[in-house]
């Protein structure tokens, strides 16, 4: 093993660790609705730890896949905390969720 090798998997354990630990405090604070805060830290662990594997075992492995691994836990979590914190309300396609009340005066200002 290279000391290259041994950095790589080293200090990418390490960042994993602690995106881990910062999604299971994260979820444990929101009280996300799918899923349990230990569950939501073990996905971020598991695709982390293969994008990892993946990267150290196979030198020919593309970079856009492995990242696509290692970003695919965090961003399904992000989706999930968002839809925990917004998803309560009625969809509504003709508002964005930003959009707070009615006009007063009863005229669309996107129709200009």
């Amino acid at each position: 093993m290279s000391l290259t090798t041994a950095l790589v998997g080293g200090g990418g354990g390490v960042a994993v660790a602690l995106i881990a630990a910062a999604v299971y405090r994260d979820a444990a604070r929101v009280g996300v609705d799918l899923g349990s805060p230990a569950a939501w830290a073990a996905l971020v662990v598991l695709t982390g730890g293969a994008s990892l594997v993946t990267l150290i075992l196979v030198p020919d492995a593309p970079l856009p896949g492995v990242l696509v691994l290692t970003a695919l836990g965090p961003l399904l979590y992000v989706l999930e905390r968002d839809d925990s914190l917004n998803g309560d309300d009625a969809a509504d396609p003709t508002r964005l969720p930003s959009q707070s009340g009615e006009s007063t005066d009863g005229t669309d200002e996107g129709e200009r």
